[in-house]
């Protein structure tokens, strides 16, 4: 979805996310995403639920798989992208 700032006329590009949570549907997601090329001159916000983790401790409970978690990171900075925290998280 592209939408315009009522502040100061800057144009974003929005795009929502809810992959896969099968380990063979997340990889393939993962595949995907990372191979997107977004023109530098474009401002791109990527929302949603991944159902990925950036690290271990941002899983409730044992066992995070550190091969996702590697694959989601590359393909983060491979795109370039800021991850903007939620506060109170």
């Amino acid at each position: 979805m592209e939408f315009t700032s009522k502040l100061n006329n800057e144009i974003w590009l929005l795009t929502t996310v809810y992959s896969p949570c099968t380990p063979h549907g997340k990889r393939e997601f993962l595949d995907w995403f990372r191979e997107i090329e977004m023109p530098e001159d474009v401002d791109w916000l990527v929302v949603g639920d991944f159902n990925l983790l950036r690290k271990p401790k941002d899983r409730n409970r044992e066992g995070a798989d550190l091969n996702e978690i590697v694959l989601f990171n590359e393909a983060i900075n491979k795109l370039e992208l800021i991850e903007l925290t939620l506060h109170g998280r």
